[in-house]
């Protein structure tokens, strides 16, 4: 099993050569996409945890342990949507304020 591990890690690495980022243009670039893929999937997974625990919390009307389970689904579910969203929020503040100018400086000539 190591050995599949290792050529497999060992295979991988001229895709890891071929995509190194040159600039911080096309590292911007790269993680705009990225983001646009897993922010949406996390929170989906959030808001389906949050339906989850609401309806152990309903279902269960009766048990108070698992009432107490739905209730904390519920609970970490709206925590997460909160860290996503804040996180969000941060990246596109940073992204809006830095300004990533690709125009080359022209150097002083004499």
């Amino acid at each position: 099993m190591k050995k599949y591990i290792a050529l497999l890690g060992l295979s991988s690495l001229p895709l890891l050569a071929s995509a190194q980022i040159t600039d911080l243009t096309s590292f911007q670039t790269t993680l705009q996409s990225i983001l646009a893929i897993v922010f949406p999937i996390l929170l989906t997974i959030a808001v389906f945890v949050i339906v989850w625990g609401i309806f152990k919390f309903i279902l269960n009307a009766g048990d108070e342990e698992a009432r107490k389970t739905g209730r904390s689904f519920i609970l970490w579910g709206v925590v997460g949507i909160f860290l996503m969203l804040s996180v969000w929020g941060l990246v596109n503040i940073l992204y809006n304020t830095i300004p990533l100018d690709t125009t080359p400086i022209t150097p002083p000539a004499v």
